[in-house]
């Protein structure tokens, strides 16, 4: 059968409806109650562009390109939305919605459901089992007038579905709610029960819904990806699982899980699927043919229906026992249910098993739009042809988790003026091209209030967020230096797949529309998304949400304060719900993103939101909301493990640092290590990459101070016992020609002295010792010990650094004083003058060396085993190496094997990793164990309590050495002055003035002269506590210093000159205690 509509000449017309089948009650619109075996225009229209179509058994609703909605046929129920109880023959429009404008409509059996442009949902009709989703409405049997849902434009819906007497609709974020008859479980909710609300269909979660549609009692929805699921009646295999079960939640139809639907389709009791590749799939009730599988038996599976000649299907419809379809090329094919002309005139009092074409392509100018499917009747819109039809073209990529829908519209499906093209009822809703909208975006009401609700279905939905920002290039490129076994647990992680660039740029130009209004939306969908995260992360795979929550953090709002402050606040207790075994793969996504906003966003971004906080912890643990921003830094700080993106002192909160209760916190972080299961952060000493490292030299003290306080106690205990001898110090005399022979004798004898307060005292000297005398011994035995004559170490022009000299002939004890004497300027507060490489405190904190370490000792060789590694060659012909090194002992060359027989074994390309990885260790632990063992022991029985381990090893260097850098305006800032000096007093200004002109070693030597030591304390200059004091009058002596309270004695000069003069020679001369 042929249609040839006529090509009518008003301008104003758009399309031109065509419907046949039953038509008793009116379902048809044309004016009678009589069947039509054949098309036949719906006249009502000839001045209305009709847009959307939606009928059920009993009554047809149309939807108009301006947003009204007309409806026809059965108003038993009051479905229609008219006060009149008749049936209407022609199609009126639904006048108590004319100040709505209806974007989507759908009818059930007896009631009807449309969407508004503000998201809100309107119903009315048949209301006895909840389907109208009216709580009011309980206990009536139907409803007649059109009423707005309480709290639906709230959820912001864009589709609805309905079925005989049950209801879905689908947000824009891709949620499915659903209410009315629970029967067969058709409301998904894993139970029978109806529900009169809209209520979450909880197991749809995630998944980004894109279509819905509902057959008589069971239920069909389509994610992004193109995965398919059903719930509610199986008897006849109509959800395709391949059973006959019905199903009380939805369940992914399998079969098709690598078909890439682009569009789903429910009849009464069989449902149909269209693919990417433009075929369609059939399935359920087979009694009347309708599955178009030449068989009257029910289908349990998706089975690809085949059309005549190779024909691709675009769109397709099902009735209650037909199915209709257009194709590509525009033409309109059937099958099923013949019996009341719903598949024309030759398939009438027929049933179709195969499909066949009802209509050709074109007729006088104008082609096929969409087709609906009603019960048992068929409606058909024309358009002015522009072409092929291609109306479900669709962009389909693929991705490590399935395929991404893109929807495009063909030329011919025009934007209405409505805003709704032609069909696209019928279609997947698509994810909104937020880039492209901020890209051309103007100050137009209009665009704005598109560009809201663009921002509203993106940022609350776990789905289309990532597909909206989602990115396709190779995991690996432009990764660096990836090991084998570092990239095979990568790729176990799967690639982040997020364009961030693409999602910095988008919250960029948010920003720039400079629109509250738009940022508030912005705030308030992604405080949606993570609070829906939260109610679901625990009970669905982390894949669902994960990826999500990454673009939430990339928010430039994250660490702000009002609006901010609430959106920091939910993702930083998602953060805090995750496990810190769960969370490898979020750590290594985060390590590949960019520094800029790995450092400049994340890291900065709760920095700033713990610098706005009023309060940390309490005496019970750490406040809720601290601790969430804590555990979020936490997976940062992994993740920067893995590729050094940031120093690590970027990390530092300075706000915590300053303000934290460090004995507190040390109690509570030592009575939580009883809580072995607990991941609870009670302590901040737990997270010590925050801490600064005066904060944790300040935890160290605490420690330190908890043993002496307990030493001093049984000292004094032993006194009052009658144990005279017992003292509260380590009290070392030593003579200063025999420092290490004394120091090393006394240390021996006293090893359960430690951590007792040390006093010096030289013999032969007068002199308490208030800290001053303390430094200068530090800094004479250290002086000895590191002499390269004495042996014990050599030291390395190019590097100026001191290593362990492994042919020293001095016994362990001498190196395990080395190792108590750096725990001892530790304990002491005192910072020595050493200058060793970072690996021996990388090694003090248990730590493995890598080659890097290598270069900070011997740069050539670090450089020799880098170029071997990245040599692409045979190494075997190139190199000639085995696994054996060579070295000088006392002029003597000696052999060491790497590995037994190593000295057989040559270095492949195979083995050549193996090989680097044995000669490191040799270098930096194996030739050197006999002096390291007892050093690092020296250093463990003083400094091996709990505290040592918050330092990062750079940190513990600090500690020990020093900063290396001199800030002299800070000292400036926080000098105190004394004697009648001021800030003001011109010998101050010139004093200052020739500071700031010395040279470094004259700063160096400055700064030992007034305190005992050249390298500024852990916090900087800015640290210490510095006195000048005027010292009489004008005069020839030289300003001396009291070291142990960091006071300058500087006389009252009467010129820069001789000042300068009379400086310069102190500080040259200065050695020994209170030089006069």
């Amino acid at each position: 059968m042929a249609l040839h509509p006529q090509q009518q000449q008003q301008t104003e017309l758009l399309s031109q409806v065509f419907a046949w089948g039953r038509g008793d009650l009116g379902q048809l619109g044309v004016g009678d109650e009589a069947d039509r075996d054949s098309p036949t225009l719906v006249e009502s229209f000839s001045k209305k562009d009709i847009v959307h179509i939606a009928a059920s058994d009993f009554h047809t609703a149309f939807l108009t390109s301006e947003g009204e909605v007309y409806t026809t046929g059965s108003n038993e129920s009051g479905q229609l939305g008219t006060h009149l109880p008749e049936n209407q023959l022609l199609p009126e429009p639904v006048a108590a919605l004319d100040t709505q404008i209806v974007v989507h409509v759908a009818c059930g059996q007896g009631h009807t459901v449309a969407v508004t442009d503000t998201g809100a949902l309107a119903s009315w009709g048949a209301a006895e089992f909840g389907q109208l989703g009216q709580k009011e409405a309980v206990g009536v049997l139907s409803v007649s007038h059109p009423r707005i849902l309480k709290g639906s434009r709230e959820l912001h819906f864009v589709r609805a579905a309905c079925g005989a007497s049950h209801t879905l609709a689908l947000t824009g974020s891709g949620d499915v709610y659903s209410f009315g008859q629970g029967t067969f479980g058709a409301l998904g909710h894993g139970n029978t029960e109806s529900c009169s609300v809209p209520t979450f269909v909880n197991d749809l979660w995630g998944f980004g819904i894109v279509q819905i549609a509902c057959g008589e009692n069971h239920s069909v929805a389509l994610s992004i990806d193109g995965q398919v699921f059903s719930w509610g009646r199986g008897k006849y295999g109509q959800l395709g699982h391949g059973s006959l079960n019905n199903e009380m939640s939805p369940l992914q139809v399998k079969a098709l899980a690598d078909q890439m639907i682009v569009q789903i389709v429910s009849g009464g009791d069989h449902t149909m699927a269209v693919n990417s590749e433009k075929l369609v799939l059939a399935w359920g009730r087979g009694h009347w043919g309708q599955t178009g599988l030449g068989t009257l038996a029910d289908v349990h599976t998706p089975t690809e229906v085949h059309l005549p000649q190779g024909e691709l299907v675009v769109q397709a419809a099902a009735g209650a026992r037909h199915t209709v379809v257009l194709t590509e090329s525009g033409n309109l094919f059937g099958w099923g249910d013949g019996e009341q002309g719903q598949l024309g005139r030759s398939a009438s009092n027929k049933v179709q098993t195969f499909p066949f074409q009802i209509s050709d392509s074109m007729g006088n100018g104008l082609a096929a739009s969409y087709v609906v499917a009603g019960g048992n009747h068929t409606l058909l819109v024309y358009r002015p042809s522009v072409g092929r039809l291609d109306g479900l073209k669709s962009n389909c990529t693929t991705q490590s988790n399935g395929m991404v829908l893109k929807e495009e519209a063909s030329s011919e499906m025009v934007v209405a003026t409505g805003g709704v093209m032609h069909g696209d009822g019928l279609r997947p809703v698509t994810v909104p091209e937020l880039a492209s909208m901020l890209e051309v975006c103007v100050d137009h009401t209009k665009r704005l209030h598109s560009i809201g609700h663009a921002v509203e279905d993106i940022f609350s939905s776990t789905r289309f967020i990532v597909v909206a920002f989602k990115h396709q290039p190779s995991f690996w490129r432009n990764r660096i230096e990836v090991s084998h076994t570092d990239q095979k647990d990568y790729e176990d992680v799967g690639d982040l797949g997020l364009n961030v660039e693409s999602i910095r740029n988008a919250y960029q130009r948010i920003l720039e529309l400079r629109n509250l209004e738009i940022l508030k939306r912005l705030g308030d969908s992604i405080i949606r998304l993570l609070m829906s995260i939260e109610k679901h992360m625990n009970i669905v795979p982390q894949s669902r949400w994960i990826r999500a929550l990454l673009v939430g953090l990339q928010c430039p709002l994250v660490g702000e304060k009002g609006l901010g402050d609430m959106v920091s606040t939910r993702i930083f207790s998602v953060f805090s719900r995750l496990s810190l075994s769960d969370g490898r793969k979020i750590k290594i996504w985060l390590s590949t993103y960019p520094r800029e906003i790995f450092g400049g966003r994340f890291v900065r971004g709760v920095l700033r939101y713990l610098s706005n906080r009023k309060d940390f912890a309490s005496r019970r643990g750490i406040h809720q909301d601290v601790a969430g921003a804590l555990k979020t830094l936490w997976f940062l700080h992994e993740a920067n493990k893995l590729e050094h993106l940031l120093p690590y002192s970027e990390f530092y909160s300075k706000e915590i640092s300053e303000t934290a209760d460090f004995f507190e916190e040390y109690l509570k972080w030592q009575q939580g290590k009883d809580d072995k299961e607990s991941q609870a952060f009670l302590s901040f000493c737990q997270v010590p990459f925050i801490l600064t490292p005066r904060a944790k030299s300040k935890i160290l003290q605490v420690e330190a101070d908890i043993w002496k306080s307990k030493i001093v106690k049984e000292a004094i205990f032993q006194k009052l016992s009658g144990d005279i001898f017992a003292c509260p110090f380590l009290v070392l005399r030593v003579r200063r020609t025999h420092l290490i022979h004394d120091t090393l004798g006394q240390l021996n004898v006293d090893r359960i002295n430690y951590k007792k307060p040390l006093k010096v005292v030289f013999e032969g000297e007068e002199g308490v010792d208030e800290g001053g005398i303390t430094k200068e011994f530090f800094q004479l035995l250290c002086r000895e010990l590191f002499n390269v004559d004495y042996g014990m170490f050599t030291y390395n022009e190019e590097t100026r650094n001191f290593w362990f000299n492994s042919n020293s002939m001095e016994s362990e004890s001498t190196f395990e004083l080395v190792g108590i004497i750096l725990g001892l300027g530790i304990y002491n507060n005192v910072i020595l003058d050493v200058h060793l490489p970072l690996v021996v405190f990388k090694r003090l904190l248990g730590l493995r060396p890598q080659l890097s370490d290598v270069n900070d000792l011997q740069p050539q060789l670090a450089k020799s085993l880098q170029q071997l590694l990245d040599y692409d060659g045979d190494v075997e012909d190139t190199f000639s190496l085995t696994f054996q090194v060579t070295y000088d002992y006392f002029g003597e060359m000696k052999t060491y094997d790497l590995q037994p027989g190593g000295g057989d074994l040559p270095v492949t390309n195979e083995n050549k990793e193996k090989y680097v990885e044995l000669y490191v260790q040799y270098v930096l632990e194996d030739s050197i164990e006999n002096q390291f063992v007892p050093f690092n022991e020296g250093f463990q029985q003083v400094c091996g309590g709990h505290a040592l381990q918050l330092f990062h090893y750079e940190e513990l260097e600090l500690l020990i050495c020093g900063l290396p850098h001199f800030d002299f305006e800070a000292l400036e800032k926080v000098t105190i002055y004394y004697g009648g000096y001021t800030k003001e007093s011109e010998i101050v200004k010139w004093f200052w003035e020739l500071v700031k002109e010395m040279p470094l070693e004259e700063k160096k030597s400055l700064l030992f002269f007034t305190t005992g030591n050249d390298r500024a304390p852990v916090g900087g200059l800015g640290s210490l506590q510095f006195i000048i004091q005027r010292n009489d009058g004008e005069t020839d002596r030289l300003p001396t210093a009291h070291t142990c309270f960091n006071v300058l004695l500087l006389p009252e000069y009467k010129s820069k000159e001789k000042l300068e003069n009379r400086l310069k020679l102190a500080i040259s001369n200065a050695i020994g205690f209170g030089l006069q």
